[in-house]
């Protein structure tokens, strides 16, 4: 999985046209989350002799163009961010000491920063401007009358802009971007969990193949990789030998982030009957033509017109919410697909079920037999009033799920794994299912006819895809030995039933 996002990663700062040789240009991140971010307050300090002196507040409007030279890139939401550059607040006081004073005192105290005795000093006369009490007054005065004149519902960003004979942003001066590759690295190698740090010079990182100047041991992608017990870590208990477990370079830990920022925006969030999944597509030979990145991220687009205009589309894994397999069936075998089913809440991140390697043809294969399924004149007026029944995976969904005994979560995701894997699945487990739920509906004086169809419909699928896997033992009844019985008009009903049981 690790390649497979790695290679999309790569994909996609090829179409932003960035390039792993300038870290930066990848690190920074646009300021403006939505469209209300039209403003920009640009803090202009002049530089008198071998100090800054606060001149004024310039306001300007945001543009895209400027996102390296405003370098940002969002931090703590309780502390600083990663260079001194704010998005702004309805505290202009708070934002402008936590997230543009604060900055620099932290930078000046950071032990760990590899700072020059020059840029050391530029820190510093920076730092004693924003720090003078009656510039900060004239400053914070200016800023809140600046403000006051966005229009409403609008807001903007904070941000350095020294003059010292030329103009320049804190993008284009080295020491900012020095320190926010420094904070970038030090979150690959520092957990605040732990409160430990794992890195080590020189070594193989274990994702791109080479030599390193540096790896780290905290790059965690998805949350299939972790060291919450010590015993997770090889080699000891100590974590901060974690490196040794997964050890990632700075350019790969780039591109995986950047590869799981592609996904999440054009192949996640697809719901599977209260389960989200999302495709990791990966090439069989990195030589080949991917194309197929930029068909399945367009495909949401376009299905979203098609349901605008309430065209049909066919679905397998659920029975109303978009979803991206048909597309995927429609593909040539020149790549596999890896299914993440996940678990989101808050912060916390579990992995459900994780399918690899599923190429085009086998999706094909189970709507090519969905199809064949639906067609069945028994399941095409299964009510006899022309009602339709069209086979998805919510069938094995209702009959595993947690409104029984017990939470059948873990048994439905398995079955839903045999299927794509093309393994065998326990008949007589799966019937039990099928009769506890339609006994409950009966019990509890609700129709069973529909549960009844959806149940047949769900062995007759798996029949089709040679799935099941059937108990030897025991005594068969053939179509000859049931017509015999059934044909008796002298026998009681009772008995004909009890022999057809036996």
């Amino acid at each position: 999985m690790i390649e497979a996002i790695r290679e999309i990663g790569e994909y996609s700062l090829q179409l932003k046209g960035k390039r792993l040789d300038d870290p930066v240009d990848i690190i920074v991140e646009d300021p403006a989350s939505n469209e209300t971010y039209k403003n920009v307050l640009e803090i202009i300090l002049q530089k008198y002799d071998n100090r800054f002196v606060y001149d004024r507040i310039n306001p300007t409007q945001y543009s895209p163009e400027k996102i390296p030279q405003y370098l940002y890139r969002q931090g703590s939401s309780r502390g600083t961010d990663f260079t001194p550059t704010a998005r702004l607040t309805d505290k202009p006081d708070y934002t402008y000491k936590t997230k543009i004073v604060k900055w620099f005192k932290d930078a000046l105290e950071d032990n760990e920063l590899d700072l020059s005795q020059e840029e050391r000093a530029f820190l510093k006369n920076v730092a004693d401007c924003l720090t003078d009490k009656e510039q900060s007054n004239r400053l914070l005065s200016d800023l809140k009358g600046k403000i006051e004149q966005f229009a409403k519902e609008e807001t903007g960003i904070i941000t350095l802009k020294f003059f010292d004979g030329t103009e320049k942003y804190i993008g284009d001066i080295p020491v900012f971007s020095k320190i926010l590759t420094h904070y970038y690295s030090k979150g690959l190698s520092y957990s605040i969990a732990y409160d430990t740090s794992s890195k080590s010079e020189n070594q193989v990182c274990s994702v791109c193949k080479t030599k390193s100047q540096e790896v780290y041991g905290f790059v965690s992608t998805y949350s299939f990789y972790n060291v919450d017990k010590p015993g997770f870590v090889s080699g000891g208990f100590n974590r901060e030998d974690a490196w040794k477990n997964y050890p990632v370079c700075l350019k790969c830990a780039l591109t995986l982030e950047e590869g799981k920022q592609y996904i999440e925006k054009h192949f996640d969030n697809f719901n599977f009957y209260g389960v989200k999944y999302c495709v990791i597509p990966k090439l069989i030979q990195k030589s080949q033509n991917q194309e197929i990145y930029k068909q399945i991220s367009d495909f949401r687009e376009d299905i979203q017109k098609k349901l605008k205009i309430k065209q049909e589309h066919e679905n397998l894994l659920s029975s109303t919410d978009v979803e991206i397999l048909k597309i995927l069936s429609e593909q040539e075998n020149y790549f596999n697909n890896n299914f993440l089913f996940y678990k989101k809440s808050n912060s916390a991140f579990r992995i459900l079920l994780y399918i690899e390697d599923i190429v085009p043809s086998r999706i094909r294969t189970l709507f090519d037999v969905k199809r064949s399924v639906d067609k069945k004149e028994i399941f095409q007026n299964f009510d006899g009033k022309g009602g339709r029944l069209s086979f998805t995976f919510g069938h094995v969904r209702q009959f595993l799920s947690s409104g029984l005994d017990q939470d059948l979560t873990k048994y439905f995701l398995e079955i839903t794994n045999k299927i794509f894997t093309n393994r065998k699945i326990d008949y007589p487990f799966l019937l039990h299912a099928i009769s506890q739920t339609i006994q409950k509906e009966f019990t509890d004086g609700k129709p069973t006819r529909l549960l009844s169809f959806e149940g047949l419909q769900l062995l007759d699928y798996l029949n089709y895809l040679k799935l099941l896997e059937f108990d030897e033992g025991g005594p068969k009844m053939n179509e000859k030995q049931s017509g015999t019985i059934l044909d008796e008009i002298t026998s009681p009903l009772d008995e004909k039933i009890e022999r057809i049981f036996n």
